[in-house]
């Protein structure tokens, strides 16, 4: 059992953090490989101050359910830890931290509005730019309890991984709400970042959760098809960087980055082919997944009917250089980041 201590940290994030309202819940960025890859590839580049005290905050830890402590190195342990702002978002405890993986820019703006907006998007900080913002500022007091810190870590070097899969920083309609077979039950929130654009993956309806969608595509579906370890692909990807390569995607802020990403969400994650009107599926709840079932009137008669995108070999050859680029960026990002909070002078 924990000691008090040892939960004040915790509980002092969530007061600070829990006064918005709660999203729907949406996937998490990425998935744990695309987030332990970009973890590896930030090792590569930190300072040896900046290892030095990450590994002092991380025993520091007063959350370690994943047992990341036992590992025996700064990597593996940062690969360990990139992920548990996505299991933590699942507890009542940590659940208002799941808006704050993402931002909504909304892919149908007028051109010139088609940019991070801080008063459209990121109302009292609540989104990942806000988010990360606010956990810098923890990180870097050195007043602060260890404990507190080592918690801002996690978040940091989950967010800014969050921040670069396209999909977390843009939302199009849900232009599925509109069918006629959902008879006005449904009102148009936005996508979700593609989570409502469900779509077939490379002939697959669906996968472990329930029906494929673009936003896991992007999450999973392309990583996976890249057929390498974790370590593997993050040497591969590291390994095609030079100093100059680093030092321009190092170059910017993180709405900067943002931008970046909401770019490439509108160039090619949103780059779909037509949806197809004849192909209607729903999602039912099924125990811990969703089923994803073929439309009729009697099994979609209290979930949302979708037309569904195939989406096959084109979508992920013309999408692979994208996914590879935000996960090295990623990386080489988040290491700039930690070093400028612990090794400024360098």
């Amino acid at each position: 059992m924990k000691s008090k201590s040892a939960r004040k940290p915790v509980a002092w994030l969530m007061v600070s953090l829990c006064l918005v309202s709660l999203l729907p819940p949406r996937a998490g960025a990425w998935g744990r490989e695309g987030h332990r890859v970009i973890a590896r590839i930030a090792v590569n580049h930190l300072t040896a101050k900046t290892k030095a005290a990450i590994g002092e905050l991380l025993r520091a830890d007063p959350d370690d359910r994943e047992m990341c402590s036992q590992q025996t190195s700064l990597d593996e342990k940062m690969a360990c830890v990139s992920t548990w702002a996505d299991v933590v978002k699942r507890d009542l405890q940590f659940a208002c931290t799941a808006s704050l993986h993402f931002v909504n820019i909304p892919i149908y703006a007028p051109p010139p509005q088609r940019r991070y907006d801080a008063r459209r998007d990121c109302a009292n900080g609540d989104c990942v730019v806000g988010a990360i913002d606010h956990y810098r500022l923890i990180l870097t007091d050195t007043t602060k309890r260890a404990s507190e810190r080592a918690l801002a870590l996690k978040f940091i070097v989950h967010f800014i991984g969050d921040l670069h899969q396209p999909l977390h920083t843009a939302k199009d309609h849900d232009l599925d709400a509109r069918n006629t077979e959902n008879h006005n039950r449904f009102r148009d929130s936005g996508d979700r970042g593609g989570n409502l654009k469900l779509v077939t993956w490379l002939g697959e309806p669906a996968n472990q959760f329930g029906c494929w969608n673009l936003h896991a595509v992007w999450d999973d579906g392309i990583i996976d098809q890249i057929h390498a370890d974790e370590t593997a692909l993050a040497n591969a990807l590291d390994g095609a960087l030079d100093p100059q390569k680093i030092a321009g995607l190092q170059r910017g802020t993180l709405v900067d980055w943002v931008n970046e990403a909401f770019g490439l969400a509108i160039g090619n994650a949103y780059h779909l082919p037509n949806h197809q009107g004849n192909d209607k599926v729903c999602e039912v709840p099924g125990g811990d997944k969703r089923d994803c079932d073929k439309y009729s009137p009697q099994t979609c008669r209290i979930s949302e009917v979708h037309y569904r995108y195939h989406l096959g070999k084109d979508y992920f050859s013309q999408n692979l250089p994208a996914v590879k680029a935000q996960l090295t960026g990623a990386g080489v990002r988040l290491a700039k980041f930690l070093n400028d909070i612990f090794d400024p002078v360098r």
